[in-house]
């Protein structure tokens, strides 16, 4: 009778205390589990998505160079310096060179622009285009000249715009030229006859000046867009870099979850079991 009695403390103990115990505790880590198991699910679907690759902002560029006629002005009010000589050029021999073709639109246009910026700077006041000089360039030892070219006698106006060093030669475009020269006119009709020279001077000396500074600004904006591009495409492929290693542990997780979840799911059933197995065994002692 004792060892009966003891026998049902023991199985009261077990079905009350430690089953109950057992059951919160599988709970509570199922809970955990599942929870793990959602999180990891969310970081991996996260970490498939691919990163994105910030932009980079282009700064503006500056404008185009103008130049207006209150700037000419400042340039030729002081008293002109002396003017230095220009150094005499030999060119080289005359060549038969192949018939060129056609001009184009554009440039009949230019050359009807720069005839009426020459209109403007009487041929009495001034030279417009340069003036050549025959000269012996070789001779025999007789003394006979052999090969004969030409040199510079006078330098014309013309040699600032259309010269080797000539404005218009820093725009590749007919259409740019165009412009220049337009520019131009408008700024050397208002100028007094005698002031036109020098303001034809400041005006090339003023537009190459202002071009050199927008070339530098465009090479300073374009180092810097590449040093942004250089330093997004780094940031991309650092979030690249870690988006992968988020998605192996991510689905390291997963896994633990997964099994943790399956693991106290089956002991879970276990005591389900074993709770109805003792169910049944009380029912049967009972019925006997």
């Amino acid at each position: 009778m004792k060892e009966t009695n003891n026998k049902r403390d023991i199985d009261f103990l077990e079905r009350k205390v430690v089953f109950r115990i057992s059951r919160i505790i599988s709970w509570i880590l199922l809970g955990i589990g599942g929870l793990g198991f959602i999180v990891s699910f969310f970081f991996l679907l996260f970490s498939l998505f691919p990163p994105t690759k910030e932009r980079v902002a282009k700064p503006e560029l500056p404008p185009k160079v103008t130049i207006d006629l209150s700037e000419i002005e400042r340039v030729i009010t002081p008293p002109p310096p002396k003017e230095k000589k220009m150094a005499e050029n030999k060119v080289p021999k005359e060549k038969i060179k192949p018939t060129p073709p056609p001009p184009s639109p554009q440039e009949v246009a230019l050359k009807a622009k720069i005839d009426t910026l020459a209109s403007y700077f009487p041929p009495d006041k001034f030279t417009w285009k340069t003036v050549y000089k025959k000269v012996v360039i070789r001779s025999d030892a007789w003394g006979n000249p052999v090969e004969w070219g030409k040199r510079v006698e006078v330098w014309g106006l013309d040699n600032y715009l259309i010269g080797e060093y000539g404005i218009l030669k820093l725009y590749p475009e007919i259409e740019e030229k165009i412009d220049v020269v337009d520019e131009l006119i408008g700024i050397i009709s208002k100028i007094p006859v005698e002031k036109r020279k020098k303001a034809l001077k400041a005006y090339v000396s003023l537009r190459k000046k202002k071009e050199r500074e927008r070339k530098r600004e465009i090479a300073r904006i374009k180092k810097y867009i590449e040093n942004q591009r250089y330093k997004a495409e780094i940031k991309y492929l650092a979030k690249k870099a870690k988006k992968a290693k988020t998605r192996m542990k991510a689905l390291i997780a997963f896994g633990v979850a997964f099994v943790s979840v399956a693991i106290w799911g089956l002991f879970l059933v276990f005591l389900a079991i074993e709770r109805n197995t003792r169910a049944i065994q009380e029912m049967t002692r009972k019925v006997g």
